[in-house]
């Protein structure tokens, strides 16, 4: 299963879930975030987050923004990375290693203990148990749009979109690699609702990708010359 697809059956499922979740949970009443905050009781849910869904719009510009400049070129983006502090690490056999480390390569948000330990020990970051926000790539990955999803979701960390801080992050890690299977049950309503923002993040970032991937497309095809048979 590639990555828009275990997004897709992700989010179908904490979809389900979440509103069992929510039905069968009377303990917390409230749930904030960075820029939201959702409140709870008698049997409705009211979401406040006029401030998130203007920051989705303002990255979304953003990113549109980048693209048109990026002439669909990497090395633009890779520009915007860096210009924003962000190291990029080339590393031979990346996929296998991160692989090891449940991780995947592009853009990956702080890390702690073991896995912060290997991922500074790879982008030469010292001794520390704790990784800063890196990208790390296969040497020879050059996919506009693989690279775009990650600058998406950089952009996105960046603006401090809620799903991006690094506990909501490491349950999205965790239930990504299970679902559909993956018993959500157990979490508390502040758990649920960060994994749920995870998700939605993650779904941004695909449907602009597939989004810009349809508009190039529009464009190769308007561009060839008619041919007569």
């Amino acid at each position: 299963m590639n990555l828009f697809q275990r997004v897709l059956y992700l989010t179908l499922f904490i979809k389900e879930k979440f509103l069992r979740f929510f039905l069968s949970n009377h303990i917390k009443t409230s749930f904030k975030n960075s820029t939201s905050k959702t409140v709870i009781g008698d049997g409705a849910t009211l979401d406040i987050k006029a401030k998130t869904l203007n920051n989705i719009e303002f990255v979304k510009k953003e990113m549109t923004s980048l693209v048109n400049r990026s002439g669909y070129c990497t090395d633009i983006l890779f520009d915007y990375v860096k210009d924003n502090g962000i190291k990029v690490i080339f590393i031979k056999d990346a996929v296998k290693i991160l692989n090891l480390l449940g991780e995947e390569q592009g853009f990956i948000t702080e890390r702690t203990g073991f896995n912060g330990f290997i991922i500074n020990l790879l982008t030469g970051n010292g001794f520390l148990y704790k990784s800063k926000p890196v990208f790390i790539l296969e040497s020879e990955n050059k996919d506009f749009y693989y690279i775009l999803f990650s600058v998406y979701k950089l952009c996105g960390y960046l603006h401090k979109l809620p799903g991006y801080d690094y506990d909501s992050q490491k349950l999205f890690k965790i239930y990504s690699k299970t679902a559909p299977k993956s018993d959500i049950s157990k979490l508390s309503i502040e758990q649920t609702n960060s994994l749920k923002e995870a998700v939605m993040r993650d779904n941004e970032a695909s449907k602009f990708v597939i989004d810009i991937a349809k508009i190039k497309d529009s464009m190769l095809k308007s561009a060839k010359p008619e041919t007569i048979d």
